[in-house]
């Protein structure tokens, strides 16, 4: 399914496919909230094609996820996170944990998520809104509410 499908969905999830389903882009996402933010920088890391990475930068630059400013004293420009970006990051976290758990072997790779200030371990988990208890997946019920 491609992204232009996902719209004709009338679903959040299929809606936020819309925006980060593309190949490559979530990836994307992942390197720039993660500091990487040049051109440059983020072909060589992913080892994506500039054709590909100019048109998934410009489409995330339209669709408000990046913001594209042109480095001081240079001509090239540099990707920084929008708030909408940000807000992205729980998501991408909690599917870094899900494949660290799934994909089977225990080399490669690994991501660590830490408190900043104590380096204590921390993970994305579900809680009540209310008094932030946490609550077990097992216990949460999602009803799809059509408007």
């Amino acid at each position: 399914m491609t992204t232009r499908n996902y719209r004709r969905q009338d679903c959040p999830i299929a809606f936020a496919l819309s925006i980060v389903g593309d190949q490559w882009t979530i990836l994307l996402i992942r390197d720039v909230l993660s500091g990487t933010n040049r051109f440059d920088d983020l072909q060589k890391r992913l080892g994506i094609s500039r054709n590909l990475l100019t048109r998934r930068l410009k489409q995330l630059v339209a669709d408000g996820i990046l913001i594209k400013r042109q480095l001081p004293n240079s001509r090239r420009h540099a990707y920084w996170p929008t708030p909408k970006c940000t807000a992205l990051r729980p998501s991408i976290l909690a599917l870094a944990e899900w494949g660290q758990s799934w994909r089977g072997d225990a080399g490669g790779t690994r991501v660590e998520i830490t408190e900043t200030d104590s380096g204590r371990a921390v993970g994305v988990r579900f809680c009540r809104l209310d008094d932030g208890q946490e609550v077990s997946p097992a216990r949460i019920t999602v009803k799809r509410i059509s408007g």
